[in-house]
């Protein structure tokens, strides 16, 4: 603890100025120790005991002092005068806090109360500045240093709110961006009844599902090299960049997928061109997923890790929605044979105002700030310090496209393939097979954060492993309900798989970070998840056709399920190695 008067004080009285009051007692009555015509200064040389009690008299709150006035002016003169004094003895440990404009009567009228190493805080001006200024109405403090550079920095309450503003701007930004980019991507599925007549040969079913699904698939085959590219952007330069660029390079091929001929115009021009739009969309989401997810959760706060990083997947979801309702209410409003005229082409050309939207949101971020914490909730960050960092780097990798397996084939299964597999083998319209899987998707937004949240409580492994498990043993007796031909059937099995998949995906983004050194994150994280979803996500409607035609079985695609939840279930079990329970 501090003790006043411990720096070393000037041997003669400065007279005050303006900007460095100088506040007297009145002189005590002449003693052996005080001259008779002088007035002692307040932070004066070796004062006897009693000018001292009566000196820290003062740090009381007003109402223990009342009435025992010892400086001359008003009490409110005398906090600035301690303040000011205080600065002026230069005491020795390196810096003093002066709390400028609190209202009076608050911790700050304290006067000069000493804290660890000695540091000054807390006296208050009452609402004036120190050269007698007008009243500040925002309460700052200014730092005082003995190399005589002063730094002035909002108050804690302050700061607060910002960091605490500018996390909700960081999740709205990560939604509306990442929505309006998957909802370019997707757009195409939710339009395939109406793309593989239009841009196919009209042979049967199988050939027309497999050359549709193909294409889809080929939008895969750029997303590792995509997710290079960006992820070296966002780590060495900035994920604010990384973001930006992402969603400017996917809405131009999308919107350009409105613009082009059909089978029946162009011949086999028409896929070619269809495929090589797909390859360039394919690049630019293979950079901006993962970099959502990282941004999300750098930003968040250690205890909060798994809700804030399952917003990367629930905009996912809302990109989905958004894609199944605009493809529903075409169909709904017009007829068949507009919809195939022109109807399916404005679609496509909207994201064109989408990129506008995605842009100005983002502009306005800041790149969060590069730490290497502990998650302290989970457990350390992966891996333990004998691994060096590319090592670190590579068996993140692994891990990522281990765990990933469900994700990759369930999602492409569930959220993807199911809309097309209704129309074509469960016999349901059009319309109700577009109906139930809007109704389903708004169930997977709404589970997704509900994930997050139970892995920030009961641990990430756990919230992984679960549902992988449960996916194991009730996939095929699900789909089997697809055979009933029954809407309600549909509903019901499409919604339990649902449920199954958020409260799984809801954990990986906080777990994926976990996995990577913050200067190889977004490259490691968006390499490992790429690499999953064009090995097994993109070909999983493909893969799910053929068993299809192999077998004849129209439930065969419950195999796929069960072999990607037993692989991540795996992966799950694997998380303690890495500290991350």
């Amino acid at each position: 603890m501090g003790e006043v008067g411990s720096g070393t004080p000037s041997d003669e009285a400065q007279a005050p100025g303006p900007s460095t009051p100088v506040y007297s007692v009145p002189a005590p009555a002449p003693t052996a120790s005080h001259g008779a015509s002088e007035a002692a200064p307040l932070l004066g040389s070796a004062p006897e005991r009693s000018d001292i009690d009566r000196e820290l008299k003062f740090l009381l709150p007003r109402e223990e002092r009342e009435g025992a006035p010892l400086l001359s002016g008003t009490a409110d003169s005398a906090s600035a005068g301690a303040g000011e004094n205080a600065a002026d003895t230069g005491l020795e440990a390196g810096a003093i806090a002066l709390s400028i404009g609190k209202p009076s009567g608050g911790a700050g009228e304290h006067g000069a109360t000493y804290g660890i190493d000695g540091v000054v805080k807390g006296s208050s001006l009452n609402g004036t500045t120190p050269n007698g200024g007008t009243p500040q109405h925002q309460s700052t403090k200014k730092q005082v240093k003995f190399n005589d550079k002063v730094e002035y920095f909002p108050s804690g309450d302050s700061r607060e709110d910002d960091e605490e503003l500018h996390l909700r701007r960081v999740i709205a930004s990560s939604i509306v961006g990442n929505t309006l980019e998957w909802y370019d991507f997707l757009i195409y599925t939710f339009l395939g009844g109406v793309i593989t007549k239009l841009f196919f040969p009209h042979e049967n079913v199988y050939a027309q599902m497999i050359a549709f699904y193909g294409v889809f698939a080929a939008g895969f085959a750029t997303r590792p090299l995509g997710a290079l590219v960006f992820g070296v952007i966002s780590d060495r330069y900035s994920r604010k960049t990384a973001l930006m660029l992402s969603i400017v390079i996917m809405s131009i091929p999308t919107a350009l997928v409105g613009c082009l001929p059909t089978y029946a115009t162009a011949g086999l021009a028409a896929p070619l061109l269809l495929v090589l739009i797909r390859v360039l969309q394919g690049f630019a989401v293979g950079g901006e997923f993962t970099a959502t997810m990282v941004f999300l959760v750098e930003h968040a706060p250690p205890h909060a890790r798994g809700l804030h990083g399952s917003w990367a997947f629930a905009s996912v979801m809302v990109g989905v929605i958004v894609g199944s309702l605009v493809a529903m209410a075409f169909n709904l409003a017009l007829s068949d044979a507009a919809m195939m005229a022109w109807g399916w082409r404005v679609p496509f050309l909207l994201s064109i105002l989408g990129s506008g939207v995605g842009v100005y949101i983002r502009r306005h971020l800041r790149d969060p700030v590069a730490e290497e914490e502990d998650d302290h909730h989970h457990g350390h960050h992966g891996g333990s310090g004998r691994r060096g960092p590319l090592r670190r780097v590579a068996g993140g990798i692994a891990m990522v496209v281990l765990i990933d397996f469900m994700n990759a084939l369930g999602f492409y299964l569930v959220v993807i393939f199911l809309p097309l597999y209704m129309q074509n083998f469960a016999h349901l319209s059009r319309r109700a097979a577009l109906s139930v899987h809007t109704a389903n998707m708004f169930l997977y937004l709404a589970v997704i954060p509900l994930g997050g949240w139970l892995s920030d409580k009961y641990g990430r492994a756990r919230v992984i492993l679960l549902p992988a498990l449960a996916m194991t043993a009730v996939a095929y007796p699900l789909w089997c309900l697809f055979k009933t031909g029954s809407a309600g059937a549909a509903w019901f099995a499409q919604a339990a798989l649902v449920c199954l998949m958020a409260t799984f995906t809801g954990a990986l983004p906080a777990t994926f970070v976990a996995l990577f050194p913050t200067e190889y994150r977004c490259t490691g994280l968006s390499i490992g998840h790429n690499l999953s979803m064009a090995a097994f996500g993109g070909t999983a409607p493909m893969m799910a056709t053929g068993l299809l035609r192999g077998t004849g079985d129209i439930a065969s695609p419950a195999a796929l399920l069960i072999i990607a939840a037993a692989m991540t279930a795996a992966g799950a079990l694997l998380l303690k190695r890495w500290r991350i329970r």
